[in-house]
């Protein structure tokens, strides 16, 4: 390929020694891929990040509801620090940003709109159904594993609500390993963010980079050898030693390689659920107590938070699922359907539904999905396969995280691993 980003020196009898320094290429400035480039470059490597975007953090977007406003700050993507979080807490705290409680539990939502049923009955309805789920065989969908559950149909459609909700895909084609282990979710424990946004740590990622990342220049496809990589982009073709591609999953299905990556790589990736949700913000004209509604029937829920200020932000945050569940909300055609189910859910809340604030990720052409989902169609192997490199070439993303796969916490991991990964190939 004449990749010329390594200076060989020859030595003795054929002896072909690496220089110490190698250049690295990432695509994809999001969490994935700022974190590998920064563990690369504090090795004292060379990187260069390509970001399509003219913003870092991908699918982690923080912004002012009101301009000028800081206690309207919003997550128009990843939002919730969870348990286990240990590799965000640790980049957190090395950059001297705050986590805050946000009084109210993600784990535990009041479900309304369906017929009455109890928190309680709930979590009892997902204890059975997660056993059902655990012992079931391949391919079986969480539909299917929640015919073990044989007492409250309102329970059930509050638990199925939920589940499909979250995972932006219907219970018919969610496999039943995404509720194999969720009984923890349906118990009140305490959720975080950041103080004043999660994008924070990609934008002090980036700044550390300096100018190694790359804005407006998206990695329109990867050539690789053995003597190294080359990405393209709309003005230039960057050269190096490894590439590694931390784009989502429905853009990485699209990304030409040369030469074409394995066909066992392919059908994993064809093979990748694609999630489906979308975000929604009111501005709130009264003060709020701290609270997690969802509504059974809309597969939406919502609620409102304290930020750093520990008061309740003026704000009403929604998320909603699947592709069934958008098309309902008519969030094609904007807020304004959405924005009047919220109010007809939550009348104890005074909103501006003119100021309504929607963000769709399976409309972003550098996005195309909210994140990766299991479904019935994945083989059992997916999580070994889906993120292994192929000579130079690596992958990080929530998507190759495994049981992190979705959460941010997923992606910081990914991008620790790709980078191990190209570190000790060069040792």
């Amino acid at each position: 390929m004449g990749n010329e980003a390594t200076t060989r020196l020859r030595q003795g009898k054929g002896t072909v020694l690496r220089s110490e320094r190698m250049r690295v290429v990432v695509a994809g400035a999001g969490f994935a891929g700022l974190t590998a480039a920064d563990r690369i470059a504090r090795r004292g490597h060379e990187v260069i990040v390509l970001e399509a975007r003219d913003r870092v953090g991908g699918r982690v977007w923080s912004a002012e509801l009101v301009p000028g406003d800081p206690r309207t700050v919003v997550e128009r993507g990843a939002e919730f620090v969870l348990d286990g979080y240990d590799v965000m807490r640790m980049m957190l705290s090395e950059f001297g940003l705050d986590l805050v409680g946000t009084s109210m539990s993600y784990y535990e939502r009041e479900p309304r709109g369906g017929d009455p049923t109890t928190l309680a009955e709930v979590a009892r309805c997902a204890q059975v159904v997660a056993a059902a789920a655990a012992s079931a065989p391949p391919g079986t969908a969480v539909a299917v594993a929640a015919s073990a559950w044989q007492d409250s149909p309102a329970a059930l459609a509050a638990f199925l609500s939920r589940v499909a909700t979250t995972h932006g895909v219907n219970c018919e084609r969610l496999s039943s390993l995404s509720v194999a282990d969720v009984t923890s979710d349906f118990t009140n424990r305490p959720t975080w963010r950041v103080a004043g946004g999660n994008q924070q740590l990609a934008e002090l990622l980036a700044a550390r980079l300096g100018q190694a990342v790359r804005l407006r220049s998206p990695a329109r496809s990867v050539e690789h050898d053995e003597d190294g990589v080359r990405v393209l982009t709309d003005d230039d073709a960057v050269a190096a030693d490894a590439v590694i591609v931390a784009l989502p999953m429905a853009v990485l299905r699209e990304l030409p390689f040369s030469p074409a990556l394995p066909e066992h790589l392919l059908a994993a990736w064809r093979q990748a659920g694609l999630a489906h949700n979308a975000k929604l913000h009111v501005p709130l004209d009264a003060p709020a107590p701290a609270s997690a509604v969802q509504s059974v029937p809309d597969l939406f829920w919502t609620w409102t938070a304290t930020d750093g200020s520990g008061i309740v932000q003026p704000v009403l945050h929604a998320f909603a699922g699947t592709e069934e569940g958008l098309a309902a909300l008519e969030v094609a055609r904007g807020p304004a359907t959405w924005a009047r189910r919220a109010a007809a859910l939550r009348p104890d809340l005074a909103m501006d539904l003119d100021r309504a604030l929607l963000t769709i990720w399976n409309d972003d052409p550098w996005a195309r999905e909210s994140y990766s989902a299991v479904t019935v169609a994945q083989a059992p192997c997916h999580d070994e396969v889906i993120g292994a490199p192929v000579g130079r070439v690596h992958f990080a993303g929530e998507h190759t995280a495994g049981a992190w796969s979705g959460l941010m916490e997923g992606a910081l991991r990914s991008g620790v691993r790709a980078a191990d990964e190209v570190l000790a190939s060069w040792a």
